[in-house]
């Protein structure tokens, strides 16, 4: 399969990485407006540069592309890409605003082509195991859960008690700071003001899920990020379970728990950070191929992009406030 870069910064780069250590996975393009960018990427994998990603698409025909570009840069990349007739992998968060990823995704229907967030927090192995706790029922029935997040981490946040817990149905919050507050290194830029994306000094929600389930959300970029990324509680019918310190040395975390020892599988041993990429961006090629595994979809970027929403709503009103139906 061919593979293009749109956006060949940080991440652009670790997309081009991942794609390198599979089989049968060429990259054929990559594309930034600096265009040295896009040469150093192409020549360390012998592929062709370009700085318009619409003569990319044109010229090589992608079968995946990965869009890597700042966040209010996703939508016509995207759009483009899949009208293209490639699969894309988008960074978070999907679009700039609900009406560009709600754009993004009907495109991907009409195509009928793959669109995937790339939510690497999933392949975290800490949490596919608590997943997998959850799924076979080991931990009883859910009772709270209090995520823990750093203002970066926050979105990744949303959709993890989403794939962990199921889906969220009405928000409350609280919030304190603003963006002009936080060090946002122009990630903020395009980004819908109805979005909150990245919390500020401090920020505190109630998520009511489908089933009844409560989940508390707090998050700052006042934490630091060296020390600090998450941190999950979780207190069921059976006992209490911890994820602590999860960090980029360990993203893993440290198991807390009162749960006896003897109900619960062996905890993954530490993995930095940076080693959650790769296997989500494997994962996506994976889908592609049309294996059953864990993906993040555009449906899955929408959603997320809708519960920011409604934080920023439920802060701003001091209401509860209801999401849509999810598609």
């Amino acid at each position: 399969m061919k593979v293009a870069i749109i956006g060949c910064g940080g991440q652009g780069r670790v997309h081009a990485a991942a794609y390198a250590q599979l089989p049968h996975v060429q990259i054929v393009g990559c594309c930034d407006v600096v265009a040295e960018r896009a040469e150093q990427l192409a020549s360390q994998y012998g592929a062709k540069a370009f700085t318009d990603f619409c003569e990319m698409l044109a010229h090589l025909r992608p079968d995946i592309v990965s869009v890597c570009t700042l966040e209010g840069q996703h939508a016509d990349a995207t759009i483009a890409a899949l009208q293209a007739g490639a699969h894309v992998l988008c960074e978070k968060m999907l679009a700039a605003s609900l009406d560009e990823a709600r754009q993004m995704v009907a495109t991907a229907r009409q195509v009928g082509r793959l669109l995937a967030t790339q939510f690497n927090y999933r392949h975290i192995p800490s949490v596919q195991w608590l997943k997998k706790l959850l799924g076979d029922g080991i931990l009883g029935e859910p009772l709270l859960v209090t995520l823990l997040t750093h203002g970066y981490c926050h979105h990744h946040g949303v959709d993890l008690l989403r794939f962990l817990f199921g889906e969220i149905v009405a928000v409350q919050a609280a919030l304190r700071g603003d963006r002009a507050e936080a060090p946002y290194r122009g990630w903020e830029t395009g980004i819908s003001d109805d979005l909150l994306y990245i919390p500020s000094r401090a920020m505190g929600a109630v998520l009511h899920f489908s089933d009844g389930f409560l989940g508390v959300l707090s998050s700052s970029v006042r934490h630091r990020l060296d020390d600090f990324m998450l941190e999950l509680h979780l207190l069921t019918t059976k006992g209490r379970l911890t994820l602590r310190r999860m960090r980029q040395s360990n993203i893993c975390g440290e198991l807390d728990t009162n749960l006896p020892s003897a109900d619960v599988p062996p905890f993954p041993e530490p993995v930095p950070f940076s080693a959650t990429f790769a296997p989500s961006i494997h994962a996506f090629v994976a889908a592609v191929q049309g294996k059953e595994v864990t993906v993040a979809t555009g449906e899955d970027g929408l959603r997320a992009m809708e519960v920011e929403q409604a934080l920023t709503v439920a802060a701003q009103t001091g209401k509860v406030v209801p999401l849509p139906p999810s598609n």
